[in-house]
Order: C-alpha cells, then sequence, then structure tokens
C-alpha cells in the first residue's frame, strides 16, 4: 500500500517521455517541495496529480 490505497498490483505503469528540459523543470519543483519537508515526494507524484487535477476538470 501507499499513498493513494491501491495495491500495487493493481497499478498500471505507462512510460511517459519528457524532453530533457521539461524534466529538468520537473525535478526542480519537485526538489523544492522536498526541500519544504515533504521528503517522500517523488517526481511520479508530482506527476500523477497533475494528471488527476486535470481529470477532476474534465467532469
Amino acid at each position: 500500500m501507499n499513498k493513494t490505497k491501491t495495491p500495487t498490483v493493481d497499478k498500471v505503469a505507462f512510460s511517459l517521455r519528457l524532453p530533457p528540459n521539461m524534466y529538468k523543470k520537473i525535478r526542480a519543483r519537485v526538489n523544492e517541495i522536498k526541500e519544504n519537508g515533504n521528503y517522500a515526494y517523488s517526481i511520479n507524484d508530482f506527476l500523477t496529480e497533475i494528471i488527476e487535477k486535470g481529470l477532476k476538470h474534465e467532469k
């Protein structure tokens, strides 16, 4: 289990290709969040939040 309460076996993995400059921006933003005390935060967490927020706006 993890933050989403979804068992790992039930998760769907997909590869995402980002241009180097976009990856650097995302990594910098994630590092800012980590410096503010959320040490377990990851790029995957960041991207998942963006996708979830985008899907909420579609409803």
